[in-house]
């Protein structure tokens, strides 16, 4: 099986982009979320005996992840 996550990710030193920090920002205030870096991601797919992650940096709103189990 595998997993194919869109997400506005965050840069590695949390610096941006813009649209992801807003979108960490309304989470934070409204569902105590927020968004993540693609380690984050890679990490806690891992964790859950994904293998094989990818991240796809699209350079719009959204980046793509793929992870197979």
């Amino acid at each position: 099986g595998g997993v194919l996550l869109v997400e506005a990710l965050l840069y590695e030193d949390n610096s941006g982009p813009l649209t992801a920090q807003l979108y960490s920002l309304n989470m934070l205030v409204q569902t105590e979320g927020r968004e993540r870096k693609a380690s984050d991601y890679s990490g806690l797919l891992n964790a859950a005996g994904f293998t094989h992650v990818q991240i796809h940096n699209t350079g719009k709103i959204y980046d793509v992840i793929l992870a197979r189990k």
